[in-house]
């Protein structure tokens, strides 16, 4: 076995048969690559470890069925794995460790094969405040299927999942946004509570800004301990929701106690 077949095993725990077609299928995609067409083995590898390479060697693979299905969330699982999360809130993302621009298709995928885990979403969160362009990289079915899982992981906190939500509405049209918000209020997904603090924060005035910030700030996403709090750094990526959601949250909330659907 090579290097390159060495480490498939190692990290994805695949027998020498499936790590021995993944490096055929890593050299190869490597080929078509014009930054890795001319690196050995032992190079690809060492790339392999970079969250954005290794997701768009992996994301097509997931529905590879010459691959058994546990390597296939092995390859998922990887693909998460790879990516940082911050110690504390002032430690700074780097570019070179933001995540592939598939990451909600390989989260789709985990969340099919019943995988996906609170350490999954509180990736997907700090990947998507650092990228909205996430969200909108894959077929709008795919986004709205993440959506209604992240708000109705039941082991995720409320302000984790209506968090996300805000990020994940702030990248969509606003014919989307108010179609994606009608449908998280109206569906049996999430339970009441959670509905109740997303239509909470898409009806504020301020398009939800002042509430997302401070969920960003529980997430150590944002310092609270900033000399000046208004500074840009701080409050570039906080997300505002788009008009539409905000017109369907008031009205969700108008009907009060009818909205009290037994969950």
């Amino acid at each position: 076995m090579g290097a390159l077949e060495d480490g498939f095993r190692s990290e994805l725990q695949c027998d020498d048969q499936e790590a021995a077609l993944l490096a055929t299928t890593a050299r190869d995609f490597a080929a078509r690559s014009q930054d890795l067409a001319e690196d050995s083995d032992e190079d690809l590898l060492v790339r392999l470890r970079d969250p954005r390479v290794f997701g768009a060697f992996a994301e097509p693979r997931l529905g590879d069925e010459a691959l058994t299905h546990a390597t296939r969330v092995a390859l998922a699982e990887h693909a998460f794995d790879l990516l940082t999360l911050p110690r504390g809130e002032r430690d700074v993302f780097l570019v070179e460790a933001r995540a592939p621009r598939r990451l909600l298709a390989i989260a789709h995928f985990l969340m099919d094969a019943d995988a996906f885990t609170v350490f999954h979403l509180m990736h997907l969160v700090y990947s998507v405040f650092l990228d909205r362009s996430l969200v909108t990289n894959v077929e709008p079915g795919v986004r709205a299927r993440v959506l209604t899982h992240v708000l109705a992981e039941p082991g995720a906190s409320i302000g984790l999942r209506v968090l996300y939500a805000c990020m994940h509405l702030t990248a969509l049209s606003r014919e989307e946004a108010a179609s994606e918000v009608t449908r998280a209020l109206e569906s049996g997904g999430a339970v009441h509570p959670v509905k109740r603090a997303l239509a909470t924060v898409a009806a504020a005035e301020d398009g939800g800004f002042a509430h997302a910030r401070r969920l960003a700030e529980d997430e150590g996403l944002v310092p609270t301990d900033l000399e000046d709090p208004n500074a840009p750094s701080a409050i570039a990526n906080v997300p505002r929701m788009p008009p539409g959601a905000a017109e369907v949250a008031r009205r969700w909330l108008e009907r009060g106690d009818a909205n009290q659907d037994g969950q």
